[in-house]
């Protein structure tokens, strides 16, 4: 502290480079985005529009929510089944107080969203991390699971399109099979397509091969920018959407904030999202192409859209270790045993993400970072 007993402001450098999280690279157009957004809101009467909560969003939000999902569902959904939320983990939130409920399990991939172990943690929920492949979930390891648990497996959690943090995505094929498994013992379907509009093609949704169990979410803070906190879920039918999400507008902070839904709103129908997505998609490519020359011996997933990447530690490297001598060299990365599910599949793995950095060189210096601790013995081994 200096001398008035305010605290020393925090050197700039003592801020590690932030590999650890998973947001979209920054667009040059967000900024244009939001001042002509709060420009246009503002020669309307934008006081009264967000004077109240949005509960489950205007006609106007879901229409907009409607739409910008149709390029993943190949059809506008009627926007009555569509529910606007402050985020993906809020309607998980929803969806597993409802359908899973204390004492039930919910299946994942074996590697999975590391936000669903505290949310299940809170609800008094088991989790069964289910067998991958390089397509993802294995059907036979679903289907075995389910004969395991029996009426205990009321859910299964999963993301079919760039899975986080694998990048697996299902062929049409597999999709038909987890679909029959699900329907085969009567599993609701929860589908993370927050990564799914970043390739230029993909296959269809998972909740297309079993409409009447699927909750479809999409989420804009992986695909637009990090400051959109906006979700988009599909139920099965209109009436159920809102059955299950109207009751907890009085109980939980699921409802997104008036000004954010009315900026996303505007985004949507107006054009700038798409934009935006394109300027996301193409400075995605010039980081991996970064990432690709300076890590020569990191296996790249051939997902060209997708800004994480998924890599394998040296024999010589224990994890724990390794994430910490990234930390003290300034650099931050997502440690592989954060995302597994009982089980020891990320003990050897961690996960970066390359949008967060703010430019390429930020970019290039903590990729530097990176390649020389993977090309460096442990602590460990020079102590042997």
């Amino acid at each position: 502290m200096n001398k008035i007993g305010q605290m020393q402001p925090v050197s700039p450098k003592a801020i590690p480079i932030d590999f650890s999280r998973n947001f979209p690279p920054p667009s040059p157009v967000v900024q244009r985005a939001l001042t002509e957004a709060f420009a246009d809101l503002g020669r309307a009467n934008i006081a009264d529009a967000i004077r109240f909560p949005r509960f489950t969003g205007t006609v106007g939000d879901r229409e907009a929510g409607a739409t910008w999902l149709s390029q993943r569902l190949g059809q506008k959904p009627n926007a009555e089944r569509v529910v606007l939320a402050n985020g993906s983990q809020s309607i998980l939130a929803m969806l597993m107080a409802r359908f899973v409920k204390p004492g039930g399990v919910l299946l994942t991939e074996e590697l999975t969203y590391p936000a669903i172990k505290p949310l299940s943690s809170l609800f008094g929920i088991g989790l069964r991390g289910v067998s991958m492949d390089v397509e993802g979930i294995d059907p036979e390891s679903l289907d075995k699971a389910c004969i395991e648990l029996g009426n205990d497996a009321r859910a299964l959690y999963c993301m079919p399109t760039l899975h986080n943090p694998t990048s697996a995505t299902m062929s049409e094929a597999r999709r038909d099979d987890i679909a029959a498994v699900a329907r085969r013992y009567d599993l609701w379907l929860f589908e993370d397509d927050i990564y799914g509009v970043l390739p230029e093609e993909a296959p269809p949704p998972l909740s297309l091969y079993a409409a009447e169990r699927s909750w479809y979410i999409l989420g804009l803070s992986k695909s637009l920018a990090a400051q959109l906190r906006v979700a988009y879920v599909v139920g099965p039918n209109s009436d159920i959407s809102q059955d299950v999400f109207w009751p907890g507008v009085r109980t939980t902070n699921w409802m997104v904030a008036p000004l954010v839904a009315e900026v996303s709103s505007h985004w949507l129908t107006n054009g700038i999202g798409t934009e935006i997505l394109r300027t996301v998609r193409a400075e995605t490519l010039r980081r991996r192409a970064v990432a690709a020359s300076m890590l020569p011996r990191v296996e790249i997933s051939p997902s060209d859209f997708n800004y994480h990447l998924w890599i394998d530690l040296p024999d010589t490297w224990p994890l724990n270790l390794f994430v910490k001598a990234t930390l003290e060299a300034g650099v931050a990365v997502g440690p592989g045993n954060s995302f597994a599910v009982n089980n020891q599949k990320g003990d050897r793995k961690f996960r970066i993400g390359l949008g967060v950095p703010q430019d390429q060189g930020e970019l290039v210096c903590g990729l530097k970072v990176i390649a020389s601790l993977l090309d460096a013995p442990s602590d460990q081994e020079l102590q042997q």
